[in-house]
C-alpha cells in the first residue's frame, strides 16, 4: 500500500512465453545452460543481454527491439553494439539501431552514422539524417559511469512502506512455491551521478518480489530441487534490467515538497535472452515543509522514496503479467 500523496502508473505490453521448442540444438542448450550458472555474478550482471540479443537473434523483430531496449537502458557496450547493427541486413534493424543511437545522445556515434547516410533504405537513410541531426545538438551523455553493480547475496532490501528508508533483510526463499525466477542484470542511473539511487532502485525490485511467494531472485547458487525443477521446465527463468529515466521536482503547491520518479524495465525470457516484455513505473512522493529551524533537507528521502513507488509500481505490474492472481 502506497501512502497519501505517492501515485504509481504503468504501461502495460503484451508478455510473450519462454521459448522451449524441443528442437533447441544440444550446444545451444549445452551453453544456455552455463549461462544459467553464471547468473549471480557480477561478471554476468555487467553484460547486457540484450547486446547479446542484437547480436545473435535470428529473428529481425527480435533484433529490432534489442536495439530499442539499448536506447532506452543505456548500458556499457551500447553504442558499438548499435553502431554495429547499422550494417544488419534487415532495414527494420537498422531504423531501430539509428533511433536508439539518437536516444543514447553520444556524439561518439556520428561517425558511424556519416557512414550509413546514404543507405540505400529510405526509412534508414531518415532515421540516420534525424539522429545526427540530433547528435549535432547534444553533449556527449555518460553511459558506464552511471553504473551500478551489487553482488546478489549482500545486497540488503528496502523495507514494505515507502515512508520508512530502514533496510531489512530478505525472507528464505521457499523453492517448493516459486515459479518464475528473475536475475536483476543491469540497473542504469540515468537521472543523476548519485550511486544510492540506482541502489534504491535495486533494491525495491528484490523487496517487490520477496513480497510474493511465487517470484525470486536468482541467489547465485540453486538448491538441487530448484535446479532439477529449472533443467525440467517447470521454472520460468527471465533477465530483468531497467533504468531509473528521470527524477525531478514535482510542481510546487503552497507547502508541499514533492518528487516524481520514472522507472522502465525490460523483462528478457532465458535462456533465448528474447524481450518478453517492457514496462514502466511513475510514482510520486510528497511531503509538507515544516518551518522549523535547521530542518534537515528533505529532498533526499523524497527522492528515494519517489524511486522506491515507481520501482514498485512497475514491478508489480509486471508480476500481474507473468502470474495474474485468480
Amino acid at each position: 500500500m502506497r501512502p497519501p500523496g505517492a501515485s504509481i502508473a504503468s504501461r502495460r505490453l503484451p508478455v510473450h512465453p519462454v521459448d522451449r521448442s524441443p528442437r533447441l540444438p544440444r550446444r545451444a542448450a549445452a551453453l544456455a545452460a552455463l549461462l544459467l550458472a553464471l547468473i549471480g555474478s557480477s561478471a554476468f550482471a555487467q553484460t547486457s543481454p540484450a547486446i547479446d540479443l542484437l547480436r545473435r537473434a535470428s529473428s529481425s523483430r527480435d533484433r529490432a527491439r534489442a536495439a530499442e531496449s539499448l536506447g532506452r537502458l543505456r548500458p556499457e557496450g551500447a553504442r558499438l553494439a548499435l553502431e554495429a547493427a547499422l550494417d544488419d541486413r534487415s532495414s527494420t534493424v537498422r531504423v531501430a539501431s539509428a533511433q536508439a543511437l539518437e536516444a543514447l545522445g553520444d556524439p561518439a556515434a556520428m561517425p558511424a552514422l556519416d557512414r550509413h547516410a546514404r543507405d540505400h533504405d529510405s526509412r534508414t537513410r531518415a532515421a540516420v539524417t534525424r539522429a545526427r541531426a540530433a547528435l549535432q545538438r547534444r553533449p556527449r551523455v555518460a553511459t558506464a559511469s552511471d553504473w551500478i553493480t551489487t553482488p546478489f547475496a549482500a545486497a540488503p532490501t528496502l523495507s514494505p512502506t515507502l515512508s520508512s528508508p530502514t533496510l531489512v533483510m530478505s525472507a528464505p526463499i521457499d523453492w517448493r512455491r516459486v515459479r518464475v525466477l528473475f536475475t536483476l542484470g543491469a540497473l542504469v542511473n540515468h537521472s543523476s551521478a548519485d550511486p544510492t539511487h540506482a541502489a534504491a532502485l535495486r533494491e525495491a525490485l528484490r523487496a517487490t518480489v520477496a513480497e510474493d511467494q511465487r517470484y525470486a531472485i536468482h541467489p547465485g547458487a540453486l538448491p538441487s530441487s530448484a535446479s532439477s525443477r529449472l533443467r525440467h521446465g517447470d521454472l520460468q527463468t527471465y533477465s530483468l534490467e531497467g533504468t531509473l529515466s528521470a527524477l525531478r521536482p514535482g510542481e510546487a503547491s503552497g507547502s508541499n515538497l514533492s518528487v516524481r520518479a520514472e522507472v522502465s524495465l525490460v523483462l528478457l525470457a532465458e535462456p533465448s535472452h528474447s524481450i518478453a516484455a517492457t514496462i514502466t513505473g511513475s510514482a510520486t512522493a510528497q511531503e509538507v515543509r515544516l518551518a522549523i529551524p535547521n530542518q534537515p533537507d528533505p529532498m533526499p528521502r523524497l527522492r528515494l522514496r519517489a524511486i522506491e513507488g515507481a520501482a514498485r509500481g512497475a514491478m508489480r505490474s509486471l508480476q500481474a503479467q507473468l502470474l495474474p492472481r485468480r
